[in-house]
């Protein structure tokens, strides 16, 4: 993934562990949204703690975009 992809499509890409995927998200430009799937609510926290993004939904994709009061369109 070199570019920003607007369209239905939700990549998914694995690692080994956490960490990681933490050092995945970190090493590239800030994304819009970032979604985690778990079952581990201190994982996700951690995930929100740990990154940096446009907006962060657990469990769930789109919801950050759906509610006005919140900003969406990058990091600032």
């Amino acid at each position: 993934m070199q570019e920003e992809i607007f369209g239905p499509i939700l990549p998914i890409v694995p690692v080994k562990n956490v960490d990681e995927a933490i050092n995945f998200i970190n090493e590239r430009e800030k994304p819009l949204a970032l979604y985690v799937f778990s079952h581990n609510h201190k994982l996700i926290k951690r995930m929100i703690d740990e990154t940096s993004s446009g907006g962060v939904t657990g469990n769930d994709v789109i919801m950050h975009f759906t509610l006005n009061s919140f900003p969406f369109g990058g990091v600032g």
